[in-house]
């Protein structure tokens, strides 16, 4: 969330118009801005409160700005309240309709709904967008949410379209590994884990990955090596417990 959250703060301080509209009241809409700008960033250090203060205020300022309502989405999904989420959305899209950030925020919410088809619709939005600047969040973002759907080759497709992009995308290299394991394509998985530590070092996350795909090839050298690494730096983790599991 705070890559999206930065992406909002990058928009608003280059001055970007909320919508097509007469400009009718500049001083409310300028006072908007601010207030989204603020809100995004309380959001961001967690200070949830002063973000929803911030955030309606804005709304309050000015009801079209499409930035607005897609941040108070953003809040009302880290605190758990669903209900609005998709009419701040689907008035944000309304109201800049070709804002592929806007499509890819919603596309992340609705996946992380377990509701596959309506995120893969906003996500393909977003990428038949031949203006989005940073395709590869969405890439990256629908190619999680197919692996999450069990739809293991079109999430390989937009991953590797990710990369692409940028050969050393962490989270690209990551999903990867990840997919190999679902997919139970090992050496796959080895050589993408591979190319993630080398580029971002080592978590736990990562060497659990990794560890499963090795054990599947029964490298038990690079087994034991990876569980030193584990027990050495992250021995209180989640994974830590899970490969402790998984070795008896």
């Amino acid at each position: 969330m705070k890559q999206i959250i930065t992406i909002i703060i990058a928009t608003l301080l280059v001055g970007c118009s909320s919508n097509g509209k007469k400009d009718d009241g500049p001083n409310l809409k300028k006072a908007s801005e601010i207030n989204i700008q603020l809100g995004a960033n309380y959001l961001s250090q967690g200070k949830l409160q002063l973000a929803k203060d911030k955030l309606t205020k804005a709304l309050e300022q000015d009801s079209d700005n499409a930035l607005a309502h897609s941040t108070m989405a953003l809040l009302l999904e880290k605190v758990g309240q669903l209900d609005e989420i998709d009419s701040h959305y689907e008035e944000a899209i309304s109201l800049s309709p070709e804002n592929s950030d806007i499509n890819n925020n919603y596309g992340t919410f609705l996946c992380n709904q377990s509701r596959y088809v309506e995120a893969k619709v906003q996500f393909s939005k977003a990428l038949n967008d031949p203006y989005y600047k940073t395709p590869i969040v969405a890439l990256i973002n629908a190619g999680k949410c197919e692996l999450k759907n069990k739809q293991y080759k079109t999430a390989e497709s937009y991953l590797r379209k990710a990369l692409r992009i940028n050969t050393k995308s962490v989270s690209a290299l990551y999903f990867m590994g990840e997919l190999g394991i679902k997919s139970k394509k090992y050496l796959m998985s080895r050589a993408y884990m591979q190319r993630y530590h080398a580029v971002a070092g080592f978590s736990p996350q990562s060497i659990w990955v990794q560890i499963q795909a090795e054990k599947a090839l029964k490298d038990k050298e690079t087994v034991d090596k990876l569980v030193q690494i584990m027990n050495k730096n992250f021995p209180d983790s989640d994974e830590a417990g899970m490969m402790m599991e998984l070795l008896k």
